[in-house]
């Protein structure tokens, strides 16, 4: 018959799940790190690597639009068919760019200077649009190498990223694919006619 009391095996083991717990909550209360005198927990390290992953990504879709742009204007025969997959391209932009943050209302006492700053867009210049090849087909071959470029950056950065965004990586990388493929087709009718 076994013995039906608290025996020093019990005793131990729920000393040890208590230590276990203790441990764990302590763990949960402390700081995880600190950043320059300041404390930061693992939330917004997570925070900022996702902002820096989706800042990656878009910098690839932007230079691509970048790419498209270039194309367009220097072949504007063009832009019936590349007018859709550069309004994607830029849709990837948009929808990669970090969540915007709930607005913070400033104090009682500030108002707005009217001598402020012009904001950045304002006093930033176009962008400068990348060389193109001196005929239509070889830029879009080019074209299409860089959608198949950018889908294979946007492949690698998912794998760091977390389950939300990598599904949007995901989906922008088979984007890219897609364009390359359509790219190449039209590639293709181009040269049998």
């Amino acid at each position: 018959m076994g013995r039906t009391g608290t025996t020093r095996r019990h005793a131990l083991r729920a000393a040890g799940a208590a230590t276990v717990t203790a441990t764990g909550l302590l763990a949960g209360c402390t700081p995880d790190s600190t950043d320059g005198g300041r404390v930061v927990s693992s939330g917004t390290k997570a925070a900022r690597a996702e902002s820096a992953l989706r800042l990656r990504s878009a910098d690839t879709s932007r230079k691509l639009l970048g790419r498209y742009d270039a194309v367009l204007t220097a072949f504007p025969d063009t832009s019936e068919a590349l007018a859709p997959l550069r309004a994607a391209v830029a849709r990837q932009v948009d929808a990669l760019a970090p969540p915007a943050r709930k607005p913070t209302s400033p104090a009682p006492s500030a108002r707005p200077s009217s001598s402020a700053a012009p904001s950045p867009s304002a006093t930033a210049r176009p962008p400068v649009l990348p060389a193109v090849a001196a005929d239509a087909e070889q830029a879009l071959k080019d074209l299409a190498a860089a959608e198949r470029r950018t889908a294979d950056a946007h492949t690698a950065t998912l794998m760091d990223a977390p389950p939300e965004l990598a599904r949007l990586l995901a989906s922008l990388a088979a984007a890219s694919a897609a364009h390359a493929y359509l790219l190449s087709e039209l590639l293709t009718k181009g040269s049998a006619s």
